[in-house]
């Protein structure tokens, strides 16, 4: 039986081109008109309703397959975003399979992963959602995508393990945290709020300091160290910060890169007697938390870094956002207030009446 010979894959780009076979110089043409996936099992308009008690079973995405005209190994990412997101920029993957109709995977891991598109993740509502399912073969092939469905997921609230990195360093106990130097396990955290490999928090620098980011708790890797003008490196050696401070942390794992801000934090608002000028707080080590006892009338506040908004948080029912809603204060009185950047993502504010 002779055998077809598929010069380059890269062939499979153009429709009309052929392929080489046996040695008799047989020839084997793709199809001019290549058909998508198209999702199967789920309809436009279904309401899918997770439950804790269900989330050990299988969740299933079923599409037709797409024909290429000849065999060839082609991989399916199923792809899920909140709805009137940009699949490139916003899209989270439930997984890849390779020459398969079928993607399962827990209604556990669908929950978490429509958790992250929530405003509260604590407070979980129903969700207007796209899927897609994406065919490709390689990189020099153009992908195929499959119409989009799009349809309504009620999520239930559970404690999100987010993605973080660690950050070991010589400052930990000296700045008040617990464990040891150098020791990732107990060191701070940043983490990725959207999964993205973009992971954010505070940490208290109680003077100039040296560390790195660890993917894992120990230091089997990869772990990143100075790459230099912004940069991170899995080789490069110790990060530094010179000055001491209460400093917020950004790292872009995908981009090798990661930027800091010293920030010292205020409360503003028409609550205050004024939206310019910033009523100061202070930072306890020990309690890891921002405080200020303020005299307030009836009005609104937010809390900003630096005197400026370029770094602003507002919210409701003691939860934080950046930029978010003003914060109301509906009785004039003397108030205890405190701002705790501790628990990334999780950041946290109580106005107390003295």
């Amino acid at each position: 039986m002779k055998k077809l010979n598929i010069l380059s894959v890269a062939f499979l780009g153009l429709a009309a081109m052929f392929t080489s076979c046996d040695k008799d110089g047989e020839n084997v043409m793709l199809k001019e008109t290549l058909t998508a996936p198209a999702i199967k099992n789920i309809t436009a308009g279904q309401s899918v309703v997770l439950t804790d008690a269900t989330k050990a079973d299988a969740f299933y995405v079923v599409w037709s397959e797409t024909d290429f005209g000849v065999p060839v190994s082609a991989n399916y990412e199923v792809q899920i975003m909140k709805k009137g997101g940009d699949f490139t920029k916003d899209a989270k993957s439930l997984g890849v399979v390779n020459n398969n109709d079928t993607l399962k995977i827990t209604k556990g891991a669908l929950n978490n992963v429509l958790l992250a598109m929530q405003a509260d993740p604590e407070a979980p509502v129903a969700t207007q959602v796209e899927m897609r399912v994406v065919a490709s073969v390689s990189s020099s092939v153009a992908k195929l995508v499959s119409p989009v469905i799009s349809f309504t997921v009620t999520p239930y609230e559970e404690i999100v393990i987010y993605p973080n990195l660690f950050v070991p360093g010589d400052y930990v106990v000296a700045s008040g945290y617990t464990g040891e130097n150098w020791s990732p396990a107990t060191a701070p955290k940043v983490v990725s709020a959207k999964s993205n490999g973009i992971y954010e928090g505070y940490i208290y620098f109680a003077s100039a300091a040296k560390f790195k980011f660890t993917e894992k708790p120990n230091w089997d890797g990869p772990n990143y160290g100075d790459g230099g003008a912004g940069k991170i490196s899995a080789i490069g050696g110790d990060i530094s910060i010179a000055t001491p401070g209460y400093y917020q942390i950004v790292v872009n794992v995908p981009e090798l890169k990661w930027s800091y801000l010293k920030t010292d934090w205020g409360v503003v608002g028409s609550a205050t007697g004024s939206w310019d000028v910033d009523q100061n707080m202070t930072y306890n080590p020990t309690t890891k938390v921002w405080t200020a006892t303020l005299d307030l009338v009836v009005g609104e506040i937010k809390f900003r870094a630096n005197d400026a908004w370029a770094l602003n948080y507002g919210g409701t029912n003691g939860k934080l956002a950046e930029g978010g809603a003003n914060i109301q204060v509906a009785t004039a009185g003397n108030y205890t207030i405190t701002v705790d950047f501790s628990n990334a993502p999780k950041y946290t504010y109580k106005l107390v009446k003295n």
